[in-house]
């Protein structure tokens, strides 16, 4: 039943923000009632990691209580981040559309690094780590992938934050410093995404295992859906500026995909397939949005005890420079084990008051995603690529360091610059 309960949640949301631009308590008591029914299903890592972020999260709420008894605080959990499960349940039907075929050959050496960085970057940008796992599906031999290979994937995921309006960070960053616009964003953060995979080619193309390097084929048929969707969304954003970034993505999200089944397959066919993904898909995205609550929850006590005892933990004014440092201290975090997801929606909370332009930092925000993403051996595409594909973490971490070093200077520049 959780499937049909997070549809419900998107549905609910979607049509209370049409028609009021508000959250609702139904969706809000919905994620809770699929997040409960699916918490004995989280594997071992997931669970540690949640309770990790939810026991903190409780008890910064019960001493923010024991000094204020104000239920408002409450809140933000009945609304339970809905904007942003709405945002990752409508993407997972992408996979629905996106298939890959098995090149019968292969793009190698420095060529192939290049068509594999850019075709999965692009991918990835719609379908997030979906694309990651398709493309590995295919390049895998005898259930591994080469250093190499993982590298170029993980870069070719991990950029995406930097931009991606179907990603997982703008979602976060657009609801953590609320004001802050997509178009406004996108001149500073995708040029930054360019540089970073220049930077990637030109550092992995060194890599001792370049001239044996099998990579995936850029393919026309395989960029349509994410360039069409991206064109679709700034088009519809142009003209509906009223409707958040994040509805638009999942309301064209679903209405792509039930387009496309409707053209490629019978109609029974294509409700079955979608009907299922409802019922299989969705569950499926446990892991994710079990983290969105989780860190809802320690949001929400950092917050409440900040209110509670009066605290102003943020600069006095939020500057390039203390941009800079932001950007430092999350990145560093995310060495620990600290996801994006939890440090970004607590330094949201915590650095809102002393922001007087959400967009620094929200640049900034989108910037610790991406570099945490691609430098943690502890975020969870790293996991998918050590534990599934066979690639060591020190091997990841030992290229990944080098490509901070050089990419945090750059992103310095950028916040002087705006």
């Amino acid at each position: 039943m959780s499937g049909p309960i997070l549809f419900f949640a998107l549905l609910s949301t979607i049509f209370s923000q049409l028609s009021s631009g508000a959250t609702t308590p139904l969706a809000g008591i919905a994620i809770w009632t699929y997040f409960l029914l699916n918490l004995a299903s989280l594997n071992r890592r997931q669970r540690v990691q949640n309770i990790a972020i939810l026991l903190p999260g409780f008890a910064l709420i019960a001493y923010a209580l024991s000094k204020t008894p104000n239920l408002t605080l409450l809140t933000p959990l009945l609304n339970a981040n809905q904007l942003m499960i709405t945002l990752l349940a409508a993407i997972s039907f992408l996979q629905l559309t996106t298939q890959l075929r098995r090149q019968q050959t292969s793009s190698e050496g420095q060529r192939g690094l290049k068509q594999t960085l850019l075709s999965t970057h692009l991918m990835a940008s719609v379908i997030n780590v979906s694309a990651m796992v398709l493309v590995a599906e295919r390049l895998k031999q005898e259930d591994r992938l080469s250093p190499l290979q993982g590298l170029t994937l993980l870069r070719a995921f991990g950029i995406c934050a930097f931009w991606s309006p179907f990603f997982a960070a703008m979602g976060v960053t657009l609801i953590s410093a609320p004001g802050s616009e997509l178009v406004k964003l996108l001149p500073y953060t995708l040029p930054l995404g360019l540089i970073a995979l220049l930077v990637s080619y030109l550092q992995l193309s060194r890599h001792q295992e370049i001239g044996h390097f099998r990579g995936y084929p850029i393919s026309l048929e395989n960029l349509k859906l994410p360039l069409g969707l991206a064109t679709a969304v700034l088009t519809t954003h142009f003209l509906l500026p009223d409707i958040s970034v994040i509805m638009l993505v999942s309301i064209l999200s679903i209405l792509l995909v039930i387009a496309l089944l409707l053209l490629r397959n019978p109609l029974t066919t294509a409700a079955t397939k979608f009907t299922g993904h409802i019922t299989e898909g969705l569950p499926n995205t446990r892991g994710e949005i079990a983290l969105f609550i989780s860190s809802t929850v320690l949001a929400t006590g950092t917050t409440a005890v900040q209110s509670a005892l009066q605290l102003d933990l943020a600069p006095t004014e939020f500057d390039s420079i203390a941009a800079a440092i932001t950007l430092t201290l999350l990145v560093t975090l995310s060495l620990i084990g600290v996801h994006p997801v939890t440090s970004n929606l607590v330094a949201g909370a915590t650095l809102m008051p002393a922001t007087s332009d959400p967009n620094l930092l929200a640049i900034t925000l989108l910037m610790a995603w991406s570099m945490s993403s691609t430098l943690s051996p502890l975020a969870g595409n790293q996991i998918i690529l050590q534990g599934r594909y066979g690639i060591r973490a020190r091997d990841l971490l030992r290229s990944n360091l080098p490509y901070t070093l050089m990419m945090l200077p750059v992103c310095y520049l950028v916040l002087w610059i705006y």
